[in-house]
């Protein structure tokens, strides 16, 4: 199973120069400079479009911003040049269990023809303890996509879901990217 994984990802690797997932947990660095367009739901302030669930949980904030620390614009039209990060900001704390948190988190994207180029089932398995309360209030999911030069304007649909490993608790949803 993991070598026809494997075997699919190299394979979709001759279109993209480079692709990589990663995720981290906790304030990296304080508030980032607030700029764009906002929809507020259930308390939530959301930006770049992302579309969001939850369930036993709530997010306080939700965005988008790159590897320089600059926001993605609202209209989410990045170069594909470095990391793109998804931040969630969670007003609610998860289930904590001797001061751990045990999360789970997936991140899957498309291209604009459908097809999966990349799927990571638990971005969070590399902490099989958890990981603390405080550093669980703030969790980044990035991706780097890096486009062949000449490459025609293209974009990508990228679905995650970050889950409570000791209760139903979950975040979930997806957003677009678009080349320049």
């Amino acid at each position: 199973m993991k070598l026809s994984s494997f075997f699919i990802a190299i394979c979709i690797l001759f279109t993209l120069q480079s692709c990589e997932f990663s995720c981290s947990v906790g304030d990296k660095k304080k508030e980032d400079k607030e700029k764009g367009t906002a929809v507020e739901k259930d308390g939530a302030r959301i930006y770049n479009n992302i579309q969001l669930k939850t369930s036993d949980i709530k997010v306080e904030k939700a965005y988008l911003f790159l590897e320089s620390g600059e926001k993605v614009p609202d209209d989410n039209v990045v170069d594909f040049n470095g990391k793109i990060q998804l931040r969630l900001q969670m007003a609610t704390d998860w289930k904590e269990e001797n001061g751990k948190v045990l999360l789970g988190a997936s991140e899957k994207i498309l291209n604009e023809k459908g097809d999966v180029v990349l799927q990571q089932d638990d971005l969070f398995e590399k902490y099989p303890d958890g990981v603390s309360v405080k550093d669980s209030k703030v969790i980044f999911i990035s991706a780097i996509l890096k486009l062949k030069e000449g490459t025609p304007p293209t974009s990508f649909t990228v679905y995650f879901r970050v889950w409570d490993k000791r209760s139903d608790a979950f975040v979930e949803g997806s957003y677009q990217l678009f080349s320049k």
